[in-house]
């Protein structure tokens, strides 16, 4: 893991820390099932190891990290059966959020996600595939939190975010998937316009399948074959 992360800025250390960190996560630097010794850490972000700490529970609280009792922390690893059973679980709990969400959306709510489905439309532009995904997840997050459903926003957030993670890591970086991917978030916000909770699930099971499709459709060995080649590419 040495020279992978940069020495963290003035400001909030714990904040950079968990930054610097989440970075590294989604850019490929540190890869699914990576072992994040916090003496380690400490020394390459020049902090002590007691911010470290608490800057790898912070994203443990969030699924980027977990704790494993006797092996310590690592970056979360999802297998392709882990894929589809969170998928599973996200599509009724989010079909829920954008449900509640259109219940109390005004004018000016919906204007703000036209404006974030755009950011992803520049996120895209820049070709980089972690701006993108995290544009998307800001999308997503704006849903949730309309909602008005703290707890319903907290659960889909954990369940999410490896997801999120671990997909921006394996995931192909051909330009043109990712166009895919991204038109396909224009239907959940013109259900979500609409109101109707039929086209609202639609939508959602729509974009699951379009986003996924290329992991839960694989065997084991083809799963692990293709996270093995995209770790070889970002090593």
């Amino acid at each position: 893991m040495r020279g992978k992360l940069k020495a963290v800025k003035a400001g909030s250390l714990r904040s950079n820390v968990v930054e610097s960190i989440r970075d590294a996560i989604f850019s490929g630097r540190l890869r699914p099932g990576d072992a994040l010794r916090e003496l380690q850490l400490a020394k390459e972000l020049q902090v002590s190891q007691a911010t470290v700490r608490e800057a790898l529970l912070e994203l443990q609280h969030s699924g980027l990290v977990v704790r494993i009792d006797n092996k310590g922390t690592m970056v979360t690893k999802l297998s392709g059966e882990e894929v589809g059973e969170r998928l599973a679980i996200r599509v009724p709990l989010e079909t829920i959020a954008a449900i509640e969400a259109a219940r109390h959306m005004t004018e000016r709510d919906f204007n703000e996600l036209d404006r974030r489905l755009d950011l992803i439309a520049k996120a895209l532009d820049t070709n980089s595939c972690v701006k993108t995904d995290q544009a998307d997840l800001a999308f997503h997050r704006y849903i949730w939190d309309m909602s008005g459903n703290r707890t319903l926003y907290k659960i889909l957030d954990q369940l999410t975010v490896p997801l999120f993670a671990f997909v921006s890591i394996v995931r192909s970086r051909r330009l043109e998937d990712l166009k895919v991917v991204t038109r396909s978030h224009e239907p959940i916000a013109s259900a979500i316009k609409s109101g109707q909770p039929e086209a609202i699930e639609k939508a959602i099971r729509a974009h699951m399948e379009t986003s996924y499709n290329r992991f839960t459709s694989l065997s084991v060995t083809e799963f692990d074959t293709l996270v093995h080649q995209n770790q070889a590419v970002n090593s």
